[in-house]
């Protein structure tokens, strides 16, 4: 699909709205730092050129929506199980951060291209819950790599270890992504990556595939690019990842942009970029950063604000899944009604928690309505959303002759 969205724009706003208005399939490369659920305020500090910049970064029950947890019930069961498994643990707003960022990476998957990447900048504070979370998103099978960003200058306590990493997930959309191997070599006995020779106007040495520890220092107050943006990476990191996983020309997107270090990196290695950020100062950031960071000679066009989320074509196709009965002889009179993109697949998976294997699939429909369908059938017999209870013709009887409202 065409992408509904143009180069070098940054949109403003909460980045669901933007992200779920732009075709499928149309991005390359998503490449994101997005918050890291640290349970405090960030805010730039007075003076600096991000002044006015600051966010909390917190969750709780009014950052998400009961329409997304139903959504992850009907549309991908094994995230909507591992969500109600975090749940029960007691920590709400690990929760609803979780909650908060799979609804923007079930978008994220959806807008990637065939051959496209994500790669998620993240650090120990969720890490774990994320790879978990990605793994029901993206398919544990398309998981590339656990990148290490390692950037020794950190603060040393006495009772821990100090902290010099974080982590970067890259996943891909299929087994045909893009790597550019040849373009981030590396020397074997320096660790010096071809990458850092070519911005050196050197030619680079042959060498090997990288090894999953990126070692770039962190910026500290005196770099040149620092602009008091609270979390602000370095661009050399998000060079090297921009350079490793798109092409010339490719598009770029970053759906948490804030201090839009992405976007200058993209625009500095002649990729098209899009960013989302909340803050309205990241469109200064943008206005400021491309005049400081991005010689003359490497700027590509004129760039835009927005605050309007685009439209989807018409030539978006609606999704069908199957609306399925299943039956087990242990709850006579009541039949499971639910959705699944394979209905096979869901059966199987009932199977395991029962020693006799006595679920049975009864009947299943594909359809694009399931999303309405579904709870219908659970309105209309006073389900549960999960067991029916009523005659198997009549529910079957009621799922055939179902016609959405107009």
């Amino acid at each position: 699909m065409r992408p509904n969205i143009k180069s070098r724009t940054v949109f403003l706003g909460d980045n669901i709205d933007f992200l779920r208005g732009i075709n499928s399939e149309c991005v390359d490369l998503i490449c994101t730092d997005p918050p890291f659920n640290k349970k405090k305020q960030f805010t730039a500090p007075t003076g600096s050129q991000a002044e006015g910049a600051s966010f909390l970064d917190l969750f709780g029950k009014e950052d998400i929506k009961d329409e997304w947890v139903e959504e992850f019930r009907q549309e991908n069961y094994e995230l909507y199980s591992f969500l109600t498994g975090i749940r029960g643990l007691g920590n709400l707003y690990n929760y609803c951060y979780l909650v908060y960022m799979a609804v923007r990476l079930i978008e994220c998957h959806r807008i990637l291209k065939s051959t496209g990447s994500l790669y998620l900048h993240c650090d120990p504070t969720m890490s774990h819950y994320l790879k978990l979370l990605l793994d029901c998103i993206f398919d544990e099978n398309q998981f590339r790599n656990e990148i290490v960003w390692h950037y020794k200058n950190a603060s040393r306590g006495k009772k821990i270890l100090a902290k010099s990493h974080d982590i970067i997930f890259w996943y891909s959309k299929n087994d045909s992504y893009t790597f550019r191997r040849e373009d981030v070599l590396q020397e074997y006995e320096s660790g010096m990556t071809a990458w850092r020779y070519k911005k050196q106007g050197k030619k680079p040495p042959a060498g090997k595939t990288p090894d999953d520890v990126l070692v770039i220092p962190n910026l500290n107050t005196m770099d040149n690019e620092r602009t008091g943006w609270p979390t602000q990476k370095p661009l050399a990191l998000y060079e090297w990842l921009i350079t490793a996983g798109s092409n010339p020309g490719d598009l770029v997107l970053d759906p948490f942009c804030g201090c839009v270090t992405t976007c200058i990196a993209a625009e500095r290695l002649g990729r098209d970029w899009i960013g989302i950020d909340a803050a309205k100062e990241a469109w200064n950031q943008i206005e400021q950063r491309l005049q400081s960071d991005v010689p003359p000679d490497l700027l590509r066009g004129e760039d835009t604000f927005s605050t309007t989320p685009p439209k989807r074509g018409k030539g978006e196709t609606r999704p069908k899944k199957y609306v399925y009965v299943i039956s087990n002889p242990a709850y006579k009179g009541m039949y499971k009604v639910g959705v699944a993109a394979d209905a096979e697949a869901r059966l199987s998976s009932y199977q395991t928690a029962d020693p006799k294997r006595r679920y049975k699939l009864e009947y299943k429909l594909s359809t694009p309505e399931y999303k309405t369908l579904e709870p219908h059938i659970h309105r209309k017999f006073d389900g549960d959303h999960e067991w029916v209870p009523a005659d198997l013709n009549e529910i079957i009887g009621a799922i055939k002759s179902y016609r959405p409202a107009q």
